[in-house]
């Protein structure tokens, strides 16, 4: 089951300079902190808010998602 490339993702945020405000209200988000709890794992991201993000980020989808590897 691919995962979300959350690393990537923040790396990409801090890259364009991009504050938690901002991705919040790019995905339409009520608050900061609904975006920092995605990014950091804690919530999925939707399937709309990922095709936003790979926009707004300049990251392909084949690259947002990552298999993962067994333990």
């Amino acid at each position: 089951m691919p995962e979300i490339n959350l690393e990537l993702i923040k790396q990409q945020r801090k890259a364009k300079r991009y504050t938690m405000q901002y991705m919040a209200d790019h995905l339409k988000l009520n608050n900061p902190s609904a975006y920092q709890r995605r990014e950091s794992g804690e919530y999925k991201f939707q399937a709309v808010e990922i095709y936003a993000l790979s926009n707004l980020l300049g990251i392909p989808m084949e690259k947002i998602f990552v298999k993962k590897l067994p333990k």
